[in-house]
């Protein structure tokens, strides 16, 4: 492995400490701080947003350095956590901004991963990669929820932020490190070729289609269940569990593939993803957990080759550099597009787990990864 990637590693591995940690208690914080789930709507909302519309801004630092896209993305990210500290109990006045934050540093890192996936990897090699980052993620988040919930349960919200602008800066420091790379060109996006190739439309819808199921487990696993837990060292231990269980998953998955097709295991994580949203036709605090250690199996089956194949056919169906980023950022509209409608409508409609939009959100998430599946067949090959 050369030095180069493993500095990448050691930026993903970082990127994915703080992110679980928004993903899981920035949610919870905003939900308990507001008595409701609007700040968590709008913060979500909004990161989506300006991870999309940072695309054309990461695209802009990269023709003259990728790697200040690297040091744009710890100082978004370190604005919020310091923001977080200073307000505090009244963070959720700030959700908007803290979401805004967020995105860019979301947008920023991504655009570089998104770029080396589609350039640098081949199919069975996007494949493999996309297994990889899963466990990379969830490794490096086995601690990070356990840890979180003794600190915040023991010391305060403010003290995990304190250790979070630590590893920032060290993800600052990895990040100047980095040999001065560039790209050449800024994106285009080739419409018209869009909309006449076929099988390019259909791995293109998958994205909008799927993407609020990601969200989904996302609220599950922290604001969803942290309604029936109520505590916040409790949810960083079943966290930790959710980690270790989706990690061996990862790695079934690919032992498997040296035996099985792509194809047939992608059907099994299909069915998977719809068992396991089964089980929250009656909520409660073990049927979410029950959810969250199940839903890795589909995850790792389904959901990231899923990925990897978009990623690897943003490349496959260019004609130039410029239309690889197109089809890039084709792809983050889409599923910005997803992500947004999914959080307007926890915003307008959500209230608790009796809500008539939580059974639509079960239905429609039962749905998604069969028609995801069918739509993309052809490319899960």
């Amino acid at each position: 492995m050369g030095e180069n990637i493993k500095k990448m590693v050691f930026s993903q591995t970082i990127y994915s400490i703080f992110k679980s940690f928004i993903m899981v208690f920035v949610n919870i914080y905003l939900w308990r701080t507001g008595e409701n789930i609007e700040g968590v709507a709008l913060f979500n909302f909004f990161n989506f947003v300006a991870a999309f519309l940072s695309f054309y801004l990461a695209n802009r630092i990269a023709l003259k350095n990728m790697k200040l896209n690297y040091i744009g993305s710890s100082l978004a990210f370190i604005s919020l956590f310091i923001i977080a500290a200073i307000f505090q109990e009244g963070i959720n006045d700030y959700a908007i901004l803290i979401g805004i934050l967020g995105g860019i540093g979301d947008g920023l890192f991504f655009f570089n991963m998104n770029v080396y996936q589609a350039y640098q990897l081949d199919r069975e090699e996007a494949d493999q990669f996309m297994s990889m980052v899963g466990m990379v993620t969830k490794a490096s988040s086995i601690g990070t929820p356990a840890i979180s919930g003794f600190v915040i349960g023991r010391f305060g919200f403010t003290a995990m932020i304190y250790v979070l602008l630590v590893l920032l800066v060290a993800q600052m420091i990895n990040a100047i490190s980095l040999p001065k790379t560039n790209i050449q060109y800024m994106f285009k996006v080739n419409f018209k070729k869009l909309f006449s190739c076929p099988d390019q439309k259909r791995i293109f819808l998958t994205h909008a289609i799927h993407a609020p199921y990601g969200q989904f487990i996302i609220m599950a696993n922290s604001v969803f269940l942290y309604s029936f837990a109520t505590n916040e060292e409790l949810m960083g231990y079943l966290n930790t569990s959710f980690a270790f269980a989706s990690i061996i998953l990862y790695y079934v998955y690919l032992r498997l593939r040296n035996y099985l097709p792509r194809k047939t295991l992608s059907k099994i994580g299909v069915v998977a993803l719809a068992l396991s949203i089964s089980v929250l036709f009656k909520p409660s605090f073990l049927t979410f957990v029950i959810f969250s250690l199940t839903i890795g199996l589909g995850d790792a089956f389904f959901n990231k080759p899923l990925t990897g194949a978009q990623i690897y056919y943003a490349k496959e169906y260019a004609e130039s550099e410029s239309e690889v980023l197109g089809n890039l950022i084709t792809r983050v509209f889409l599923l910005t597009t997803g992500r947004g409608i999914f959080y307007i409508l926890v915003f307008l409609f959500y209230e608790d787990h009796t809500s008539w939009i939580f059974t639509v959100f079960l239905i429609y998430n039962i749905l998604s990864p069969m028609v995801s599946y069918q739509l993309a067949k052809k490319q899960m090959r």
